[in-house]
């Protein structure tokens, strides 16, 4: 019977063609590792903006609340003087014959 010599080609090829199966799987591994480190890149992205979004509004809220601080301070001392002023003109009538 004649056989043709593959002078191992046929070893060669059957190689190849795992090497060629196994690729695959790499590259799949690491398309699989790409997809989950952008995939953690987002969550992470998504988290920095959820809490920029809350810091930036308790900043605004605690803004609001200070500008109030400050109109209640201002409208306290506006009362404090115009009670020392009435303190002083009730002495001055009191005294006044």
């Amino acid at each position: 019977m004649w056989a043709p010599a593959n002078h191992g080609w046929s070893h060669a090829m059957a190689s190849q063609s795992s090497d060629s199966k196994r690729k695959p799987r790499q590259s799949v591994s690491y398309s699989t590792n790409d997809a989950l480190k952008a995939d953690y890149r987002e969550i992470r992205r998504l988290d920095l903006k959820k809490l920029l979004g809350v810091l930036l509004y308790r900043r605004e809220r605690m803004e609001r609340e200070l500008e109030a601080i400050k109109a209640a301070l201002s409208t306290l001392e506006d009362q404090m003087q115009r009670n020392v002023a009435y303190e002083q003109l009730s002495i001055c009538d009191k005294s006044s014959p």
